[in-house]
């Protein structure tokens, strides 16, 4: 028969304060492990196709915002991340990858597009989901009508929409200019079509009228058909709805033509894919409304574009601009709100007084901001902001 193993007494505590230690570390590893969870911001949005060097900039910005905050100790005691899925600018591709952020990522709130068609699209997907949508770039008036009062309480949206930018345009256009009789050519989207009936309902009234109206496919890079009839009928100035990639080559074409027709309207003359055409003084005396502008001089924008450049080697674009500042004021959100919880984020939104480099970030019943753009007009080769009016 064995002789049955002795243990001292402190052997035995020895082990038993051990096993208490093991335990309680597991307990804290789980506890920290929640607590350091991330709060992840997703994001449909042009990783490829015509807009993709957008997309970028609008990654860069959120991205931006995300490092401030995180080596601030985050938000709630949790860091902040950002998940982006390539919705190539278009409705289909937004949605799937919406629902795959949703179930796959378990995102805490949303935002994006920056085409209309594609933010649309996504709308009645939050809705159903019950989750936040901080729109910061798409500009369609539908957005608008249809969130807060409109029926989707989860939508929100801190720029300017189209009715806004054409109230304030038409204004500028009708007191400061000459024009009577416009040519319009906008890209064929929901974000051209909507601009054009914006603009056309504020100057039809004022007196400049429509002399013809074309659009262009997304991606287009020939215009010289256009030019040819623009040049032709000599309107007093061209309506441009036209992104970054497509108005470089527009303005390329336009300038080997000698055209001499003022371009207004919404053309992304505040591009750093156009500087240099501006520049080259072809373009005096062009206009346009845009949410953001690089150079406009003002203290905390200094300071905003000098971290943007010397993290991305480029100045910031109104995309990136706008995802830094909606960024902001999502953490800002969910801080006030205490939880991550999906209704307690959407009321602190409601509630929320963002701060901006614009002026104040405050929705109405349709939860649309009102912040102020900047009208800007090509002098002597360089863009000069001539009016902040508010939208």
């Amino acid at each position: 028969m064995k002789q049955q193993e002795r243990r001292c007494p402190k052997e035995d505590s020895m082990r038993g304060f051990f096993r208490i230690a093991v335990l309680f570390t597991g307990i804290c590893m789980l506890v920290g492990g929640v607590q350091a969870a991330e709060i992840k911001i997703g994001f449909p949005g042009p990783v490829t196709g015509p807009v993709q060097f957008l997309g970028q900039h609008m990654k860069w910005g959120a991205e931006l915002a995300i490092e401030e905050i995180n080596e601030k100790g985050g938000v709630l005691g949790q860091k902040l991340s950002f998940i982006m899925e390539d919705s190539k600018c278009a409705a289909p591709e937004a949605v799937a990858g919406t629902e795959k952020m949703l179930t796959r990522d378990g995102v805490a709130v949303l935002m994006g597009d920056i085409c209309s068609s594609a933010t649309l699209a996504v709308m009645p997907i939050v809705e159903r989901a019950k989750i936040p949508l901080l729109v910061t770039i798409s500009t369609h008036p539908g957005i608008t009508e249809k969130a807060g009062a409109g029926g989707n309480p989860w939508v929100f949206r801190t720029n300017p929409q189209d009715d806004a930018l054409a109230v304030a345009m038409g204004k500028y256009l009708a007191e400061k200019k000459p024009y009577k009789k416009v040519a319009y050519f906008a890209e064929d989207t929901d974000y051209g079509r909507a601009g054009v009936a914006a603009m056309q309902k504020e100057l039809e009234p004022k007196g400049i009228k429509t002399q013809s109206l074309d659009y262009f496919k997304k991606g287009e890079s020939d215009f010289v058909t256009y030019l040819t009839k623009v040049k032709g009928a000599e309107p007093d100035a061209i309506l441009l709805f036209m992104l970054d990639q497509e108005l470089q080559n527009f303005m390329r074409q336009y300038r080997q033509y000698g055209l001499k027709i003022p371009v207004t309207g919404r053309p992304a003359l505040v591009s750093a894919l156009v500087k240099d055409l501006i520049a080259s003084g072809a373009f005096d005396g062009s206009s346009t409304i845009y949410p953001y502008y690089a150079g406009y001089d003002d203290a905390p924008n200094k300071a905003f574009v000098e971290k943007y450049t010397k993290k991305y080697g480029q100045e910031p674009h109104y995309v990136g601009f706008e995802m830094y500042e909606g960024v902001k004021l999502l953490a800002q959100a969910i801080k006030e709100a205490g939880s991550t919880k999906p209704e307690a984020v959407r009321e602190a939104l409601k509630k929320a007084k963002g701060d901006s480099i614009l002026g104040t970030i405050q929705f109405d019943d349709h939860h649309q901001a009102h912040n102020r753009a900047l009208i800007l007009e090509v002098k002597k080769g360089r863009l000069e902001v001539v009016e902040l009016p508010a939208t």
